[in-house]
């Protein structure tokens, strides 16, 4: 290690009498390439030192950042991913001017454009797959089948893709030229959004607010870090190619607040993260409410470094944050369409183009003026009109019938029908952990005490917990009571958009240890609660994990489920088999079963 840091300070001297005083040595990122030497070993000679040693790259490198917008070459057109009809549209915003629109793989996130501007690809999450469109040809020339599940962020160069999987924690590398996945790299959970700087590939992680540093040379994640255990929503970044510093849109979840109101269960930020030592400068921090004003789900951000301004698209609340970055206060709001998810700064940065996800539109902002001027379709949404409108609702803390104050929208905690993996300590009926939305009309009643009978009773968590009006005129029925279906347009839409939400997809291979986890299932007597295809036969018991009884959950996509029980106390799916209660096996049942039990469980509901 003194070598190591003697290196550090000697190539640091270097760079900075070289001119570039702000390239910093990644000592940790060094020190991980040594050998592993075990406990008493004995060693001879001089401690190797190991090359090449991790700098930041010159602050003109071009620096890509998965995006729901790409700009091509030529400067003027504009290529975007339309998610609700699976295709992408040329445009020439500052035109008024759609160019065409070319169908892609189910559910496209992102989209990333060759930095020679003749392809275009796309992280398709609805099937798994890379589409790879020619620019000039407006056609695809492939689908790359990805494997893993949910793709979602991509960045690319003229001969390489690099695409997150959300569900199966990796990301693959797509070489373009035999349109086939080369390299797979295992990341921590949940990884989203990308940003290509050299050498580096940084990795945001959705739920657990995480920001991963890959070495491409070397293929493999040099190191994590963390913004804080209470940060999530974490879907982008942008960085500055000066000072190294990276702006992370994020949102912190106050799950342990014992007194929750609708403005004090999250908190919309901007944290930063300083690439040189990968530290995070927490008096850096922009918290967005007093910045602003309260805004929801800050989702994606561009930096114009001339002005030494911050953009935010806020999704949740159909506005973009204009941050000064040297007040650290807002100089403007500007509405916009309903989530936001895209932004994008022409180059001139006299434009930023607004990509609005539900509305299928651009918006484009004067930035001179910071204002509107001009909204540009660029699809027409293929879902049923109440499907759509629901998805409105979902996503929305701008509507006051939905949050008060734009402070929150049920899209906050269940991201495209996800749970959030958290434990809310101050629901009414005790710790509660967020169940995922998926298979709704099979699993009734909801809740963990089975205390709705229909998901229309969402209206009342609307009203509790989001402060929304809410979308029944007069007062709402009790829980068990009167049904709320059919008093109110706008909530059946919801409702409808609650039992569409599309079901994650992945491939399961047959596993001996799968085909094992299901004869001790059946032997146990699991299918004896857990029947069916959804794995409930939707009654209550008392199972010793709670001073009430517990709705029978649902077995499917326990694999995007953790932690389980409703009080999230078994961190992973062997600890359920670990703990005191109805369900411990540990004294029962051989260790390997037990795996094999577990193995089998995370392959619902594909198996």
């Amino acid at each position: 290690m003194r070598a190591v840091r003697l290196f550090t300070r000697l190539t640091t001297g270097l760079c900075r009498r070289a001119g570039f005083g702000w390239l910093f040595a990644v000592t940790v990122a060094a020190a991980s390439a040594l050998p592993v030497v075990p406990a008493g070993a004995q060693t001879s000679g001089p401690t190797p030192i190991p090359m090449p040693l991790y700098a930041l790259p010159p602050a003109r490198t071009l620096l890509p950042a998965s995006n729901t917008l790409a700009l091509r070459a030529d400067g003027r057109t504009v290529v975007a991913v339309n998610m609700l009809s699976n295709s992408v549209s040329l445009v020439r915003p500052a035109d008024g001017e759609v160019i065409a629109e070319i169908p892609v793989g189910t559910d496209p996130r992102s989209v990333a454009v060759t930095p020679n501007g003749r392809f275009g690809v796309t992280a398709n999450r609805g099937d798994n797959t890379l589409s790879i469109v020619d620019l000039d040809a407006q056609s695809v020339v492939a689908h790359v089948d990805l494997g893993g599940a949910q793709p979602y962020g991509v960045v690319a160069n003229d001969t390489t893709a690099y695409v997150s999987l959300k569900g199966s924690d990796e990301v693959v590398v797509v070489e373009l030229a035999s349109r086939a996945v080369s390299q797979r790299w295992p990341v921590p959970d949940a990884p989203a959004g990308l940003a290509l700087w050299g050498d580096f590939l940084y990795v945001t992680h959705f739920w657990s607010g995480q920001l991963t540093l890959i070495y491409t040379p070397h293929g493999r994640a040099v190191m994590t870090v963390s913004t804080g255990v209470d940060t999530g929503a974490f879907q982008s970044l942008t960085i500055h190619p000066d000072s190294g510093l990276a702006y992370l849109p994020q949102t912190r979840f106050n799950a342990r607040n014992e007194v929750p109101t609708y403005d004090t269960l999250v908190f919309p930020v901007v944290n930063v993260v300083d690439l040189r030592d990968m530290r995070l400068r927490q008096s850096a921090r922009l918290a967005l409410d007093t910045a602003d004003r309260p805004v929801n789900l800050p989702f994606v951000v561009q930096l114009d470094p001339a002005r030494n301004w911050l953009y935010v698209a806020n999704s949740g609340s159909n506005d973009v944050s204009v941050i000064n970055l040297q007040t650290g206060l807002a100089v403007a709001n500007v509405p916009v369409g309903a989530n936001p998810r895209g932004l994008l700064l022409s180059r001139d940065r006299a434009l930023l183009y607004v990509h609005n996800a539900l509305d299928s539109t651009i918006t484009v902002i004067d930035t001179a003026t910071l204002t509107a001027v001009d909204v540009l379709p660029i699809s027409s949404p293929a879902i049923p009109n109440d499907i759509f409108i629901g998805a409105h609702l979902f996503h929305s803390a701008a509507d006051p019938h939905m949050s008060q104050d734009s402070w929150l929208s049920c899209a906050t905690c269940h991201f495209d029908g996800e749970s959030d993996g958290r434990v809310w300590v101050g629901m009414p009926e005790g710790p509660r952990n967020t169940p995922v939305l998926y298979g709704l009309p099979e699993t009734a009643p909801y809740l963990w005490s089975g205390g709705y009978d229909e998901l229309a009773d969402v209206e009342l968590l609307i009203r509790h917990l989001q402060g929304g009006l809410g979308l029944i005129e007069g007062p709402a029925h009790d829980p068990l009571g009167e049904p709320h279906a059919g008093l109110s347009a706008d909530l059946d839409t919801l409702v409808n958009y609650l039992i569409s939400i599309p079901t994650p997809a992945r491939s399961i291979q047959p596993d001996e240890a799968i085909e094992r986890g299901a004869e001790i299932f059946q032997q146990r007597g699991c299918g004896n609660c857990h029947v069916g295809q959804a794995g409930t036969n939707l009654q209550r018991y008392d199972v010793g994990t709670s001073d009430q009884p517990i709705d029978t959950p649902a077995l499917r996509w326990l694999w995007l489920s953790a932690p389980y029980f409703h009080d999230g106390s078994a961190a992973t799916l062997r600890q359920v088999f670990e703990l005191p209660g109805e369900h411990q096996l540990i004294y029962e049942v051989a260790p390997e079963d037990i795996d094999a039990l577990v193995a089998y469980l995370l392959a619902w509901p594909e198996y």
